[in-house]
């Protein structure tokens, strides 16, 4: 079978056409059926010959870092990925049976969407190369070469999964590797003398925590006044009630809810909220991210977007579902000289925590540094004691409102800092609609300064924006968190200085609320 040749030209008018069919198809591909013919060029041992595929393909990557740094990858399974909310149920897999086997499609699932976005991100050199491996010979092919890549690899991840799901050593070997180490490092804790430079970074986080709560007063004394705002909203449906189609969602054998695509469109677009701010400044408007020919990101705000995402979290023995939303910022300006806290690129993420029952249970926001972490629980939730005084454990500046009816929840921003100072509500809010894609596109973004069709990640292969990094990383730095301040990927904020916490701790809820039942109510049901 032949290829195109590394210096050929590519298919320019069909290969973001290829890439999108790529992610699209790659992302269902845990419950596609093992291939009927061999997978390797060993027929008498097609897991060996899997094995040096994934080798080969990992190097190719490595070498032209596209690296996907989303989940993580698991020693000695290079079909496999990982992350916190899927290592949190090693437990329940090591019983076996259907357990196991939803685990183990899970992780694939992950392994196979990094791979999947690396590929799309391959330049056609290193496609090319990896065709010439992948088939040992030079005939005509029909199919794309990227896409004969991705084939291969799907095949030869469904056959290494195969192996390792019967063989028991294999399966133990799986349950003690799958876990994701925490984002913090204890050596730099170590060398910055942690337990003495804790103490002034705490003062430095309740002040910063004194400052907040004041900004939230006086903006709710304040918000009947008129001022000259500009509101971001969302170019979705009205806000409509779902019904009790949340309580007809399907479990796994995990208990993890199969939400199916068009209710979480729904979910995602009922719950968007508006964001509102000073009008005036263009580092105040949300934007698209586009990559610059150099590579640097820029932040289209000619079209107003918003990047989503569906995740999950634990609580009280249930998985419950949350809704995740991304707005970007061209800039955080600098306020002074020495302000070390600017640079380029400022992202705030909103995260809404449903109950059983498909109901708002906690808000929580960040910024994309992981940095600003606030907490708003709904009247059912109180937030536990600290372990230990002094680290950042909740900080909850006020209760969340209750959306009414048709009501979408308004997120009030400083200009410039783009810190969170109030929330309300408001029913068909007017203002500039704003676009919504899955945030997942950022991992895969056309590339202009490459060749004609180049695609590349908003994110390192170390899950850090370059070029957003900032001056208090030379300072911060004892607190354990590399790159303080620079804007990061999914599953890679750590959203304290003092203590560890990170955004996607499938416990967080757990450690850090305890529910509170109304008077005359009873436990709560599952």
């Amino acid at each position: 079978m032949g290829f195109a040749r590394a210096d050929a030209p590519p298919l320019q008018a069909t290969r973001w056409l290829w890439a999108a069919l790529l992610l699209a198809a790659l992302s269902a591909c845990a419950s596609w059926p093992a291939p009927s013919e061999p997978v390797a060029s060993q027929p008498d041992d097609p897991a060996a010959g899997c094995r040096v595929w994934f080798d080969r393909l990992d190097r190719v990557v490595t070498q032209h870092r596209v690296n996907d740094a989303e989940a993580h990858r698991v020693a000695g399974f290079p079909q496999l990925r990982s992350t916190r909310f899927l290592a949190s149920f090693r437990d329940q897999a090591e019983q076996g049976g259907a357990a196991f086997d939803d685990w183990i499609a899970l992780l694939l699932a992950q392994g196979t969407e990094g791979h999947g976005i690396e590929i799309a991100n391959l330049s056609d050199a290193g496609i090319a190369g990896l065709v010439a491996v992948a088939e040992g010979r030079n005939d005509s092919s029909s199919m794309e070469p990227r896409m004969a890549v991705a084939e291969r690899t799907r095949h030869c991840a469904q056959a290494l999964t195969d192996v390792d799901r019967s063989n028991p050593e294999r399966r133990d070997r799986l349950l003690e590797r799958a876990q994701v180490p925490d984002a913090y490092s204890t050596l730099a804790r170590a060398l910055g003398a942690y337990a003495i430079t804790r103490l002034p970074f705490s003062a430095g986080v309740q002040r910063w925590q004194q400052d907040t709560l004041e900004a939230f007063a006086r903006e709710a004394q304040s918000a009947s006044v008129a001022k000259s705002t500009t509101r971001f909203v969302p170019r979705a449906p009205e806000v409509v009630e779902l019904g009790d189609a949340f309580a007809r969602v399907p479990r796994n054998a995990l208990g993890i809810p199969q939400l199916d695509e068009r209710l979480q469109q729904q979910l995602l677009d009922h719950h968007a909220p508006v964001f509102e701010l000073p009008a005036g400044a263009g580092f105040d408007r949300i934007g698209a991210i586009t990559l610059a020919p150099g590579g640097t990101p820029r932040v289209d705000t000619s079209q107003p977007q918003v990047y989503r995402r569906i995740a999950f979290v634990r609580h009280e023995g249930r998985t419950l579902v949350q809704l995740v939303y991304l707005a970007w910022f061209p800039e955080r300006p600098r306020a002074g000289f020495f302000d070390l806290l600017a640079g380029q690129l400022d992202g705030l993420v909103w995260r809404v925590t449903l109950d059983t029952h498909g109901q708002p249970l906690l808000y929580d926001t960040i910024h994309a540094c992981g940095c600003y972490h606030l907490f708003f629980p709904t009247r059912t939730l109180r937030a536990r004691p600290a372990p230990e005084p002094g680290i950042e454990w909740v900080f909850m500046p006020g209760e969340a409102p209750a959306p009414g009816a048709g009501e979408r929840m308004v997120l009030r921003l400083v200009s410039g800092s783009h810190y969170l100072t109030g929330l309300s509500t408001a029913r068909e809010p007017v203002g500039v609609p704003y676009g919504q894609q899955a945030e997942s596109a950022l991992r895969s973004l056309p590339w202009p300064g490459g060749e004609p069709g180049a695609r590349r990640s908003l994110y390192g292969s170390d899950g850090i924006i370059a070029g957003t990094q900032r001056a208090e990383r030379y300072l911060f730095w004892p607190m354990g968190v590399r790159d303080a301040g620079a804007q990061r990927q999914w599953g890679h904020h750590a959203t304290a200085f003092v203590g560890r916490r990170h955004f996607d701790d499938p416990d967080l809820i757990d450690r850090r609320f305890e529910r509170v039942e109304p008077a005359g109510v009873g436990a709560p049901s599952h």
